[in-house]
């Protein structure tokens, strides 16, 4: 199974969000689940146990500076990082603090992206040959 995770960590928070829509439009056989920095523990619960059973996982992280609580996600960063080579991250926006996490991991996969050219990343990264 694949899966895209969209997380929202903006102070704007918007009901509908077009990426995941085009990913479950364009790739109907890869999970996609989208949480925000509100999202309670059983949403967060089932986007672990997500990660947890996906063969590859792209998790995009759309984030700003103004939202600096990001301990909620902090299980979700810690599998992340625990299992590198079957997930991407793509980061959106300017978060100091999560960037210098992601730095500090040279075995795990992410990228600085604009949204305009993530669905070509989900692609290329969920259907590249192992």
């Amino acid at each position: 199974m694949e899966a895209f995770l969209y997380l929202d960590l903006t102070a704007a928070v918007a009901y509908r969000k077009a990426l995941p829509e085009q990913v479950q439009q364009q790739h109907p056989a890869v999970a996609v689940l989208d949480i925000d920095a509100t999202s309670g523990e059983l949403v967060l619960h089932y986007a672990l146990r997500l990660l947890r059973e996906s063969e590859k996982a792209v998790v995009y992280i759309k984030a700003d500076a103004a939202v600096t609580g990001i301990g909620a996600i902090l299980p979700l960063l810690e599998e992340l990082f625990q299992s590198p080579g079957n997930s991407l991250i793509l980061l959106e926006g300017e978060h100091p603090r999560l960037l210098r996490m992601l730095q500090a991991r040279p075995q795990v996969q992410f990228a600085q992206i604009e949204e305009e050219n993530a669905l070509g990343e989900v692609r290329q990264f969920l259907y590249k040959e192992a």
